[in-house]
């Protein structure tokens, strides 16, 4: 069995790199809080400052703000073509026990709002790298075509990192389920330094591998919105106004928030890989759309056909090569 930190290369097709290495953000923040405790609360502080950040934001605002593409397709019944944003990602999907502590949260968000739109159980994921967004079905294909012969690289079984405690984010957009990388006492040094390529592997690890591989060497750029601390499920958006008051609503969201950290969540733990296999998703995913290109092995199908010490590798650092 690998160890927790084997980060990832595969043995087939063996790995090229295809250009000089450009900036790895991921690997870059990892560097910054080399060690599993430190890294876990730079994920909670960003989600709990960005959520502070869309409080005050929704408070003098006073609205949310509806999603005309959503509006259109689920209310005026345009054609998928009337969203015009392709992409290409990586995702991962929700496991039984996640999904179903996803339902309950809806259920409390409709109780608030009967109006707000949720997304289907479905097409529930987690975006862990954004490679190409909001371009044309041409671009998104060629993207596609190169990261092809690597697919089994990315959606092979690996050392699977792992997702606690979430809390609910929310903005004037949308509202998601956000996770921590998730931190065990064997992976924590009695000196508190951890080599983060020997001894820990988290999903901050895993994002970083992954854009390693699609841009390093399939020679895919990399072109994601955003890179920071963040595991979240996108669970409901907005087609119309709110219901209730702003302030209504808000309290009903930190009443939630109680619930997930008082008991709700307690015994949430995915992962990554449980149940269901990763998944290089194309087209017009916004809302859980387009296709698959490819789909990995879950890690029970990978541990009955003895394929998770084939698939993923020692780590070689493009910086290294």
């Amino acid at each position: 069995m690998l160890s927790p930190a084997s980060s990832v290369i595969s043995t087939v097709p063996a790995l090229r790199k295809a250009t000089a290495a450009p900036r790895n953000a991921y690997d870059e923040f990892i560097h910054q809080h080399n060690d599993p405790a430190a890294l876990a609360r730079a994920y909670d502080e960003h989600r709990r400052t960005r959520n502070a950040n869309s409080r005050a934001t929704l408070l003098a605002a006073g609205a949310v703000k509806p999603d005309p593409i959503l509006i259109g397709l689920e209310i005026e019944h345009e054609p998928p073509e009337f969203d015009p944003r392709n992409c290409v990602s990586l995702w991962c999907r929700p496991t039984a026990q996640v999904t179903g502590l996803v339902q309950q949260v809806q259920e409390r968000l409709r109780e608030a709002d009967p109006a707000i739109w949720l997304m289907p159980s479905n097409c529930l994921h987690m975006t862990s790298l954004e490679v190409v967004h909001s371009a044309g079905v041409d671009v998104v294909v060629e993207a596609a075509r190169k990261m092809k012969p690597y697919l089994d690289t990315l959606l092979g079984p690996r050392p699977a990192p792992v997702l606690v405690k979430p809390i609910l984010s929310f903005d004037q957009n949308a509202l998601a389920l956000s996770f921590l990388p998730e931190v065990t006492s064997s992976q924590s040094a009695a000196n508190g330094a951890v080599d983060e390529y020997v001894d820990w592997y988290t999903y901050h690890h895993y994002r970083s591998d992954l854009h390693d591989i699609v841009q390093t060497y399939a020679g895919v750029t990399v072109n994601c919105r955003y890179t920071y601390p963040s595991a979240h499920i996108t669970i409901a958006r907005f087609t119309q106004p709110l219901t209730p008051t702003m302030q209504t609503w808000i309290e009903k969201l930190e009443d939630i928030n109680a619930w997930l950290e008082a008991d709700g969540a307690a015994d949430i733990r995915w992962v990554i890989g449980d149940e269901r296999g990763t998944e290089c998703r194309c087209g017009r995913v916004w809302y859980g759309g387009g296709w698959a290109e490819g789909i990995g092995l879950t890690l029970q199908q990978a541990q009955a056909s003895e394929e998770l010490e084939k698939v993923w590798r020692t780590h070689v650092s493009p910086s290294a090569v």
